[in-house]
């Protein structure tokens, strides 16, 4: 039986300022609960911060890289829409939302890779959370296997 190597990654949304603390992002964290109710989510951990929500996830190592699921990419487009829906009803986080892509083995070298920077009349898809998702994704796995990370 072959083994299926996997790379943990988080997937973290901040905004530029602000805080995401559920009195201060009240309907934003409101329409998050509603997503984090879906059956698909059991697959990922989601972490609330007061920087903004954070999603630990294990990736499949595949020969093109790591794949990244479409339920993975349903939660994150959700999660920003989210983001945007709570601002416009008045919610504390302000400025551009951040989609970051961080490993989980920290170093000294270690630096969030910002994949996707999201402004107010951004229209945020699938496809667009994809590509920047799996951009950022790989490029810090290569990054880590070219440094002697501990990649499979």
């Amino acid at each position: 039986m072959e083994r299926i190597h996997t790379q943990l990654f988080t997937i973290k949304i901040r905004a530029e300022k602000g805080c995401f603390c559920r009195s201060h992002s009240i309907e934003t964290n409101r329409l998050i609960d509603e997503i984090m109710t879906q059956d698909h989510n059991h697959e990922f951990d989601y972490h609330e911060h007061e920087s903004g929500p954070e999603i630990i996830a294990w990736l499949a190592l595949g020969t093109a890289g790591l794949t990244v699921t479409k339920s993975l990419i349903d939660l994150v487009t959700a999660i920003i829409n989210a983001c945007k829906k709570g601002r416009e009803k008045g919610d504390n986080h302000k400025g551009k939302l951040l989609l970051i892509v961080r490993d989980t083995h920290r170093t000294d070298n270690s630096v969030e890779e910002v994949v996707l920077e999201i402004y107010d009349e951004d229209i945020i898809d699938y496809e667009e959370v994809k590509k920047a998702i799996d951009t950022g994704i790989n490029k810090k796995f290569n990054k880590n296997k070219a440094n002697g990370g501990s990649n499979p």
